[in-house]
C-alpha cells in the first residue's frame, strides 16, 4: 500500500507547496531579467538607428539589420546564463547533483539547444525592432516619438504598434511568419523559450529527489482554481517515478507530491 503517513507527509507536504512556489519565482524571476536584457537591446539599436534614417526613410536598412542582430547575439550569453543558473537552483533547492540539469540544459529539447533556438529567436527579435524603426521613419517621428513608440510596442509588434499604425496609412511592412505553433513575434518566443526550459529543469530535478529518496510514485495536485483540464486529468492517483509530468505546460502551477510506503 502506498501512503505517507504522520511527520512524513507533513515533511512532504510542506516541501511540495515550497518546491512549487519557489519553481514559479525562478520563472518570474529569469522573465525579468531577459525582459531587462531585450530591452537595453532595443535601446542600443535604435540609438543606433540615427545613422540610418534620413528624409523619411531608412538609408541602408540592411546595414541596420546587420548591426541589429549583432547586438541581439551580444545578448544570447546573457540570456542563456540565466536560463542556466535558474535552472540549476532547483538542484540546490532539493539538495542534489546538478550534473543531469547541466546535461539537460545542452541537450536537444524539442528538436533544438536551448542556445539554437535562442540564436534564432534573437535575430528574429532584431528583425522586429528594425521593422518597428522602419515603420516610424516612414511615418516621419521624431528621435522620440520613435523610441517612445517601440517601448510601448515592441513585445508585440504585430497586434498594436508603430507596426499597425503604418499599415493602415498603407506603408507596407512585412509580417514575419515562423510556423505553427510560434509566435509571431520573436519578444514571446524569447520568454517562453526562458519559462519552458527552467520549468522542465525543475520537473527532472524533482523526479531525481524522488527517485533518490526512495519514493514509489508521486501525486498531482492543482496549484491554481483556473480551469484546466491537461492538469485536471493528472490528478487524483498515483503516477510512476519513470516520468514527470509536472510542469504538465509552461505556466503550469500544479506540485507534485510524493508518496512513499510506510516504514
Amino acid at each position: 500500500m502506498v501512503i505517507n503517513g504522520g511527520m512524513q507527509m507533513d515533511n512532504e507536504l510542506k516541501r511540495s507547496v515550497d518546491y512549487s512556489r519557489k519553481r514559479l519565482q525562478a520563472i518570474r524571476n529569469c522573465e525579468s531579467k531577459v525582459a531587462d536584457i531585450l530591452w537595453k537591446s532595443t535601446q542600443k539599436i535604435i540609438a543606433a538607428s540615427k545613422r540610418y534614417r534620413g528624409a523619411g526613410r531608412l538609408t541602408n536598412e540592411s546595414a541596420l539589420l546587420s548591426y541589429a542582430k549583432n547586438v541581439t547575439a551580444e545578448a544570447e550569453e546573457s540570456i542563456n546564463s540565466y536560463i542556466s543558473a535558474y535552472s540549476k537552483a532547483s538542484c540546490k533547492i532539493l539538495g542534489i547533483d546538478s550534473e543531469n540539469i547541466e546535461s539537460f540544459l545542452v541537450s536537444d529539447i524539442y528538436g533544438k539547444t536551448t542556445s539554437e533556438r535562442n540564436a534564432v529567436y534573437l535575430g528574429n527579435f532584431a528583425e522586429d525592432i528594425v521593422r518597428m524603426i522602419k515603420a516610424g521613419t516612414l511615418m516621419g517621428y521624431s528621435d522620440q516619438q520613435l523610441l517612445s513608440s517601440i517601448r510601448t510596442g515592441y513585445k508585440d509588434p504585430y497586434h498594436t504598434s508603430v507596426i499597425t499604425k503604418a499599415k493602415r496609412k498603407d506603408i507596407n511592412i512585412d509580417v514575419p511568419s515562423y510556423g505553427k505553433g510560434y509566435y509571431k513575434n520573436a519578444y514571446q518566443n524569447i520568454v517562453r523559450n526562458a519559462s519552458q526550459v527552467i520549468a522542465l529543469a525543475w520537473g527532472q530535478a524533482e523526479q531525481e529527489y524522488g527517485q533518490e529518496s526512495g519514493a514509489v510514485g508521486y501525486f498531482v495536485h492543482r496549484g491554481s482554481s483556473f480551469p484546466c483540464p491537461v492538469c485536471d486529468d493528472l490528478c487524483g492517483y498515483v503516477h510512476s517515478l519513470d516520468t514527470m509530468v509536472i510542469p504538465a505546460h509552461v505556466s503550469c502551477k500544479c506540485r507534485v507530491e510524493f508518496a512513499f510506503r510506510r516504514k
